[in-house]
């Protein structure tokens, strides 16, 4: 597949660093959908993500919540420690570093990497997160004066309730969720301050999926971003085995129309997403974004 606009996808096999058995967030998410993605376009287009410092973590995250990683240990039974878990966590959170970065420039940009981010909160990792790396990205970009308003939009079906935990308050940051509810983690029902919910009921279609997400993206304009940052979940899908929404295939390509239509300096890191249909969902919502 030849795009006509540039893409870079920040992504590596290391992302397969860990692997909890059992668990629905597996290596082989990243690891199929990498080598799919691989067979669509030229290896230029691939980067491979470094290290996130400790120091950026930090201007997100606490001290114990950082130390626990650090020592692998046990938060939760969606998000329990293994080896490996804390080198994945700075390689995710660094991906999003580059890929706000690299967005400057005009590009769409899609971090393809595991653990996901939006549900740890500022002092604790739960939902299968363990850093944020949504939030160390647009924090770091507003930190070193890159941009001076970031909008986030989280696509992933379950509210980012550490994304918005992040952004409360902050004039500088703007949140906005589309997501099911009731689910998991029971948050996102009402909207507060700079933190926009529209919480959907389980079995929404692209009916009821696009008026919502098109009122978002409206609300986005008038804040006026510099850089937008997409929490992008793809369990929005209607064969996801953990959620209840009806998407299909096609409509992942529409989001991508949708987001390129934007005209904002835009990146988009990859949240949930749980059938092996997932390496054709990145597909169909990149070839969107780039056509």
């Amino acid at each position: 597949m030849n795009s006509k606009n540039p893409l870079k996808v920040i992504s590596t096999v290391k992302a397969g660093l860990y692997d909890i058995s059992g668990h629905p967030e597996q290596p082989a998410r990243v690891l199929r959908s990498l080598e799919h993605l691989k067979t669509l376009w030229s290896p230029d287009v691939f980067q491979e993500p470094s290290l996130a410092s400790v120091e950026k973590i930090k201007a997100v995250h606490g001290d114990s919540l950082v130390h626990l990683v650090q020592e692998e240990g046990y938060f939760d039974p969606d998000t329990p420690g293994a080896p490996g878990i804390y080198t994945c966590s700075l390689l995710s959170a660094g991906a999003a570093l580059q890929a706000a970065e690299e967005s400057l420039k005009g590009i769409p940009v899609f971090s393809l990497m595991r653990p996901p981010g939006h549900h740890a909160t500022p002092q604790q990792a739960m939902g299968f997160c363990y850093f944020n790396s949504m939030a160390v990205a647009i924090q770091d970009m507003v930190q070193r004066g890159k941009a001076e308003r970031v909008a986030v939009l989280d696509l992933d079906c379950h509210h980012g309730n550490g994304t918005e935990d992040f952004c409360f308050g902050k004039q500088n940051f703007f949140y906005v969720s589309l997501h099911q509810f009731p689910a998991y983690p029971g948050t996102g029902r009402q909207s507060r301050g700079n933190c926009v919910n529209y919480p959907l009921a389980p079995g929404t279609e692209e009916r009821d999926y696009f008026p919502a997400m098109a009122s978002a993206l409206q609300k986005i304009r008038n804040f006026k971003p510099d850089l937008v940052g997409i929490s992008m979940g793809f369990d929005t899908y209607e064969k996801d085995p953990l959620t209840q929404f009806g998407l299909a295939k096609r409509d992942y390509r529409k989001i991508g129309q949708w987001l390129k239509d934007l005209k904002i300096p835009t990146f988009s890191l990859l949240e949930g997403g749980y059938h092996d249909d997932l390496p054709f969902l990145i597909e169909e919502f990149l070839a969107g974004w780039t056509q």
